[in-house]
Order: structure tokens, then sequence, then C-alpha cells
């Protein structure tokens, strides 16, 4: 639902469970995407027994305030704003496979945390086209003989510039040893986050659950969040009139034109490996890409 700027929305995430003659088998696997549990295949169940079915257990919530500015063309300029301040949440995940209530799934207790991958606190975008009043017909030398024209007349300058706060990290497979806040003021790509929280008074790393021991900690950080998403992508072109329908176009492009890198994952969140808490230094955007181009349209 959208209207004055603000939206709003629920939706329901359907979770699939098998039913056994001694209740539901459940597994981890990383093959399922709308749940952190799904049925172990290929066990045989009693006749007559329903081998699966749905159960809307899940939701998501979005709510957002939006703001836009856009202006028409006129004096040689138009442009498209937009800022958005958002907050997904979702829940659609158990801290314990014992959370799931088989006899009724609406009972089970979900976790409520970011949406993952798609929880976006802000973004702000413009794009914009300005035509360089300069030429036959502009504010500055209108009375430019042709070649003075064909030289400095007809330039036009593109922008499409993007902000964007960076998505949720997932919690570490321990929990801390030390309370507080994992954020840093200053992270670097060797510590993304203060992994010293995960040593004990010793110095040493805590080791990973126990096998057989419930999960009293976060499936994911509350303010930790990857670095966000920049980019100013550019042009500038010109049109050389040659004839009455002929004409060519000349056109300069920078994508990424600051060469902003964007990194898109930690190295491991597991506690017993030597990458934990290391931010993964694969570009997850292109870098910066220059193209020249000369078009004739007819």
């Amino acid at each position: 639902v959208r209207g004055n700027g603000i939206a709003a929305g629920n939706r329901d995430i359907v979770a699939r469970r098998e039913v056994r003659e001694q209740g539901v088998v459940l597994k981890h696997q990383a093959d399922c995407p709308l749940m952190r549990w799904c049925p172990v295949p290929g066990r045989r169940v009693k006749p007559g027994l329903p081998r699966a079915r749905n159960v809307p257990i899940g939701r998501q919530r979005y709510d957002s305030f939006q703001l836009k500015a856009s202006k028409r063309f006129a004096a040689g300029l138009t442009f498209l704003s937009s800022y958005t301040g958002a907050k997904t949440l979702e829940r659609i995940s158990f801290l314990n496979v014992q959370d799931f209530n088989v006899a009724t799934p609406d009972n089970s207790v979900l976790v409520k945390q970011s949406a993952d991958q798609i929880d976006v606190p802000r973004k702000f975008n413009f794009a914009g086209v300005f035509e360089l009043p300069f030429g036959k017909g502009k504010h500055f030398a209108t009375n430019i003989n042709k070649v003075g024209n064909f030289l400095i007349g007809g330039w036009e300058l593109n922008a499409n510039i993007t902000y964007m706060k960076g998505l949720n990290v997932n919690y570490p497979n321990a929990a801390q040893a030390t309370p507080g806040s994992a954020a840093l003021d200053n992270p670097t790509i060797a510590q993304y986050f203060n992994t010293s929280l995960w040593n004990d008074s010793t110095g040493k790393r805590v080791g990973t659950q126990e096998p057989f021991t419930l999960r009293n900690f976060p499936l994911r950080f509350s303010n930790v969040r990857l670095p966000g998403y920049k980019n100013w992508d550019a042009s500038i072109s010109k049109y050389f009139p040659i004839h009455e329908r002929l004409r060519a176009q000349f056109k300069f492009e920078a994508v990424n034109a600051l060469n902003h890198p964007w990194f898109t994952g930690i190295q491991s969140v597991d506690v017993t490996n030597a990458q934990f808490g290391r931010l993964n230094p694969s570009q997850g955007n292109l870098p910066r890409f220059l193209k020249l181009g000369l078009n004739l349209q007819f």
C-alpha cells in the first residue's frame, strides 16, 4: 500500500513441513531459501498420512518513508531524485528446531530480525540531464558562427548517482564471551567487527556451540552492516548535424566514475575459521569502466 510517501505491507512466507507418525522431522539445509529448517527427504511415512503440506507461519513487514523531487525539462535541465528510509523485518527462522509447534504451527516461535538481503535502511538516487548553455540559441555564445557552434554547441551531461546503506551480517556460530556491541567505528578489511568479544578471559577464541544444546544467541547482527553502495555513473555527449536527416553522436561514458568498490560479504562468521570477521575483498560492482562511442543516426 503506497500513498503520501508512506509504504507498508505484510507478506506471508510459506514454510513446508512433513507430517509423520511421530511428529515432524526437520533438517538444516542450505538449499531451502525460505526456511532454515526443511523436511528431511526420502523418509517413509505411515500410509494414509499426507506426505507434505504448506503451512503459512512466516511473515515479513516493510515500512518506509519516501521523498521524491523532480524537474521537468526546462532551460536545458531535467532531473529526478528520491530518498527512502525503510525497515524490513522478518519472522521466518527458528532459533532452535524445537520452537516449531507441530500441533499449532501459528504458535511457533520465530525470530524477529532484519530481513536478509533486502533490508536497506536508507537509499538515495539522483538521475539528471543538463544541456550545456553554449552555442546558438543558448545563454552563452548565442551568436557564434557555424564552426564555433559545431565545436562548443550541443553538449549534454548525464549523471546517475546512488547511495545505499549496507546489508545486514549474519551472527557468528557461537555466543559472545564478552557482552557489548560488535560494531566498530572504523572497521577494516582485516577486522570488520569486534571479534575480540568472542575471546575468553585468557584471550583464547571460544568454541562453536556445543552439540545437543539450545542456541541462545541471535541469528543476525542488529547493528553490524556491510559497507554501503556508492556509485556515480556519468556521461557527456554531443550531436553533430551532418545533413537534414543525418547526424552523428559522440559519447563518453564512465561507469562507477569515482571507482568506489562495493564489498558484499564477510569471509567467515565461523569462530574457528582463520578468516573470522574479515571482510571479503571481492568487489561486488564493476570497477571504473570508460567507454567512447560514435553513432550515426538517420
